[in-house]
């Protein structure tokens, strides 16, 4: 015995399958979900980039403050691995007997600056 599909738009019609409009939908659905997704991931790749950039330039500062600390002189050039450029400053700190050394590296539309205080 053959079970028969007896919804409205099948008597009136006698076909099945979907409509055009239903498939129209359903590719709109997906169209609106794909275009969310790939927003998001997007924007996440980015966010991924400067977290990079920022956490290099801030190695890279890290590096030329140890070096300032072994010769305090005031120095700038290029980090020929990274493309970034630096610039190192030492100056006195009268009042408490201290010098202050300070690193900028810029580059990439970012900068990252680090200060320490040190006794002389």
């Amino acid at each position: 015995m053959k079970r028969h599909d007896l919804s409205f738009r099948n008597v009136l019609t006698g076909r099945t399958g979907f409509t055009l409009l239903e498939i129209m939908i359903a590719l709109a659905i997906i169209g609106i979900t794909l275009v969310v997704v790939i927003h998001t991931v997007n924007y996440h790749a980015n966010v991924l980039y400067e977290n990079t950039l920022t956490t290099e330039m801030y190695q890279a500062a890290k590096e030329k403050m140890y070096e300032l600390e072994m010769n305090p002189v005031k120095s700038k050039g290029k980090i020929d691995e990274t493309g970034l450029k630096y610039e190192s400053t030492v100056r006195n700190v009268e009042e408490m007997g201290l010098i202050e050394l300070k690193t900028v590296i810029y580059g990439k539309g970012k900068e990252v600056v680090l200060s320490e205080l040190v006794f002389r």
